[in-house]
Order: C-alpha cells, then structure tokens, then sequence
C-alpha cells in the first residue's frame, strides 16, 4: 500500500458554549462508513484499529492546517456507523480565524479526517477502494466535507438531543 495521507469529512454536532471558558462543545461522526464523494469506503474495524496514535495528542486542527489548532478531542469511539467524537472548541479559535462564529452561524458545520491507509482493495469496476486498515492522523473542522454525512445542529448540551 502507497504512503499517501488522504482527507476524508464528516458531520458533527454544535452542543453548547461554556461561558466561562468560551469553548463550543462539538460532537458527532468525524468519519462514517458510507461511501463518501471520493469513492472510498473505510470500515468501521479498520477505524477500529487505527484510532491509537491519535489518542496520545487529540488535537483538531482547522481545514487541515497543522499550524491551526483550535481544539482538543476530549471522547473517541468507534461504532459500527464510524469515528464518533466530542470536541471543544477554544476560545482561541475565534480570536484567530472566527470558528466560533462561523459554526453559529451555521458556515462551519464539518469534520473531515486525514489518515494514513495501511491496507485496502481495489475495485476496478466501481472504481471505488475498500479500505480495511488506516493510522488515523488528525481530525479538523472543515467548511467543504468529502462526506456526505456531514450536517450538524446546535443544542444546549450533550445531555440534550
């Protein structure tokens, strides 16, 4: 299998502001396991397996920029739908690039991951690729996701639907 990082989007949820702090809480799917816009489906075992290195630093980043960190990926679980995460949002991040304001308003309402595939077939007839094992490098906060799957809603916390 090729060395090449690939970005892949998904949905998130905007769950409340600590007013305190003026960090966003955000939660939902980094990445599920439909078949996004590039053709790519990744499993969730595969998710599964390639989740570890990113728990040592669960740092989100802003539309891939490894200088842009605007948060910290505080819960990570993978399910059968995906990568299920719950993030906060720093202050810091609307000082510097305005993503408080931008999720609020509804412009910022993605994620999308970068990884690494490690494994994976091929499909020539649907030109699509089934890919069965990933390193997982980082999770952003996008504003054009790769996968559909990508919506999110505001709601006042996590106990709340």
């Amino acid at each position: 299998m090729s060395e090449k990082k690939f970005y892949l989007d998904s949905s998130f949820e905007a769950k409340s502001i600590n007013k305190k702090t003026n960090t966003i809480k955000i939660a939902g799917y980094a990445n599920t396991t439909s078949r996004d816009r590039a053709g790519d489906i990744i499993t969730a075992q595969a998710w599964a397996k390639g989740v570890d290195n990113f728990r040592r630093n669960p740092v989100l980043l802003y539309q891939h920029k490894h200088d842009c960190p605007i948060g910290r990926v505080n819960k990570i679980q993978v399910d059968k739908k995906g990568i299920f995460v719950e993030a906060n949002v720093s202050e810091a991040a609307e000082k510097n690039h305005g993503i408080h304001t931008l999720i609020k308003d509804g412009a910022l309402k993605s994620f999308s991951v970068g990884f690494k595939v490690k494994d994976g077939k091929y499909n020539r007839d649907s030109d699509s690729m089934l890919i069965t094992d990933v390193e997982l490098l980082e999770i952003s906060v996008v504003s054009v996701p790769c996968n559909q799957d990508s919506l999110f809603s505001v709601s006042k916390s996590f106990e709340n639907d």
